[in-house]
């Protein structure tokens, strides 16, 4: 055993070794990935500063051919290469220069697919994309892609027998040619076999409703992968086991099994939040995933605050097509109580939901309400029947990603009523919202964001607070309260409009890790005609700090307008980007 300080001793040298510096080494004549290349494969690279001479030569000799080999991957073949080593300062120093000379160039390019594939369009769409054309450099990776691509493309489209009975790349170096060819067998396509279930959680006729193919159509993997997700979205099932299992010639199926396990049927939720718009908020909720094995669903929540609280119950069943199709009984009440109105409102509804083609979701919707409601000196009490329809499409639809580089939220929206239903007013008003994501630089994105609304009717005064139209706050003209813009009385206060028009521009930049800064423009105001719209614009920056729990935004905006009742505002939201 040894003593304590003589332990020490060990121990210290062995951290000076684990810790030595490497040697220094420098590469000239090459930049950007290719540099990165050979210093990844340069064993070279990892030696101790101190290392004894006799291992440096080794290396040195085993550096040549390391860097043809990195050099080659990216199709140069004749290169000059120059390694000196010395000792500085008690530290191995190697320069290696290098010459990377003409790069190979492709100058024949044979990429062919036989069997029933050459005839798929996907196939056909995959070759049009031109990854590997005569003249191009020789990068070894493309090949790989490709390659991988139709590899990837059989297995999707079902072509289990798939294989290449030819494929290699010919190299001159002399000439720096190459020449390529890539032969792809795809042979017959499977189609879809059996599709069979293991569940006792709801009813047999509802999973298999989920199935959007038949025996014998041909395979297609996103069609298994659109199953799965739309059987793990529905709430029903805490896992879902699909698989697939070709079946070899001559069968040339695919059966499919499903194993389901039940999701927790209950569950409760709790949570506080906070807005300039609305304040400290609060919100409880109560779900019933499963209330029978037919799949009703049971939904129930309050949302809490000073300015605008929520409570309402939503009793949900699939129709035909579950995937696709859903009928939504609603009830609720509704209490707001702004800068420019003060509202109560009662309302019983019924919604259907469709998927249409591209994933656009249609909602048709018939809204009974009663609402009594205050807007400067008018108070009225009103009784509302309302059919609409209604478009949506969002790309992320997912709140997982909460700082998406690219996507897009478009809505539109037509509602109205008549007295000639029971309604007290008669209206049609139509509705159109866009936020659009796109990166702009590497950690920079640009949002775009436009709202417009229209009304016709015959008289305004009837028209109920819910249908008006009121502008700022948070996520509508920033540096201006909530609701605070619109169409004035005769003693100045604001009671909405019957048109509305907001744009806005922001540019993200990620600055470090999960943060963000941010600035912006918005501009836009509530209406009754054109001849009277004045844009109210804001302008300002902000933090983001992407939370586990989705995007935290605080932001300081300063009005434009000199009459404004604020020098600068603060805003603080938290929720999704789309």
């Amino acid at each position: 055993m040894l003593p304590p300080r003589a332990a020490t001793g060990f121990f210290c040298c062995l951290l000076l070794a684990w810790t030595a510096a490497p040697a220094k080494v420098e590469v000239s004549g090459v930049r950007g990935k290719l540099r990165d290349n050979v210093m990844a494969h340069l064993t070279l690279a990892a030696t101790a500063c101190d290392a004894p001479s006799w291992r440096v030569r080794r290396l040195t000799r085993k550096a040549d051919p390391e860097i043809r080999e990195a050099l080659e991957a990216y199709g140069y073949y004749n290169p000059t290469i120059r390694i000196d080593s010395s000792v500085k300062s008690g530290c191995w120093l190697v320069n290696i220069g290098i010459e990377p000379g003409e790069p190979v160039r492709l100058r024949k390019v044979d990429v062919a697919v036989t069997g029933e594939a050459a005839g798929d369009r996907e196939f056909q769409r995959l070759l049009r994309s031109g990854q590997l054309a005569p003249g191009d450099q020789l990068d070894h990776a493309d090949y790989e892609r490709l390659k991988k691509a139709l590899g990837d493309l059989a297995r999707q489209r079902g072509y289990f027998a798939a294989r290449f009975p030819e494929s290699r790349i010919d190299i001159y170096t002399r000439e720096n040619a190459a020449d390529i060819v890539l032969h792809y067998d795809s042979g017959p396509r499977y189609h879809f076999g059996a599709v069979t279930f293991h569940q006792d959680v709801v009813r047999p006729d509802l999973v298999e409703r989920f199935v959007d193919f038949r025996p014998g159509d041909a395979y297609d993997g996103t069609k298994v992968s659109d199953f799965y997700n739309a059987l793990l979205a529905t709430g029903y099932f805490s896992s879902v086991d699909l698989r697939t299992s070709p079946q070899p010639p001559p069968d040339l199926t695919v059966p499919v099994s499903v194993t389901l396990a039940a999701a927790k049927r209950q569950v409760y939720t709790l949570g506080t939040g906070y807005s300039t718009d609305k304040g400290l908020k609060f919100r409880a909720g109560y779900t019933n995933r499963r209330l029978n094995e037919s799949g009703h669903q049971f939904d129930s929540s309050m949302d809490l605050s000073k300015v605008e609280s929520i409570v309402g119950v939503s009793y949900r069943l699939p129709r035909r097509d579950p995937r696709v199709e859903w009928l939504s009984i609603d009830a609720g009440f509704k209490y707001e109580d702004t800068a420019s109105k003060r509202a109560d409102t009662y309302k019983i509804g019924l919604k259907e939901f469709r998927r249409r083609p591209a994933d656009w979701i249609e909602t048709r919707f018939i809204d009974a309400s009663v609402e009594e409601y205050t807007i400067a000196d008018d108070k009225s009490r009103e009784f509302l029947l309302i059919p609409g329809l209604s478009w949506t499409h969002a790309f992320p639809n997912s709140p997982a990603i909460t700082r998406p580089d690219k996507g897009h939220r478009f809505s539109f929206k037509v509602s109205g009523t008549t007295e000639l239903i029971g309604s007290d007013s008669e209206f049609l008003q139509a509705d159109i919202f866009g936020k659009l994501i796109v990166p702009v630089w590497p950690g920079g994105r640009l949002l775009l964001r436009a709202e417009a609304g229209a009304t016709l009717m015959d008289q305004f005064r009837t028209l109920p607070a819910s249908v008006r139209y009121f502008v700022g706050g948070d996520y509508s003209v920033r540096g201006y309260d909530y609701e605070s813009l619109g169409p004035t009385d005769d003693q100045g206060l604001v009671v909405g409009g019957s048109h509305k028009l907001v744009g806005s521009a922001e540019v993200d930049q990620r600055v470090w890790g999960n943060w963000s800064v941010a600035a912006f423009i918005d501009s836009g105001n509530a209406f009754d005609d054109f001849s009277g719209l004045t844009l109210k614009t804001g302008v300002g920056g902000g933090l983001r700090w992407y939370s586990p729990l989705g995007p935290i935004r605080v932001d300081i905006a300063v009005p434009l307008d000199k009459d404004a009742p604020d020098s600068w505002r603060l805003h603080v939201t938290l929720g999704p980007d789309l």
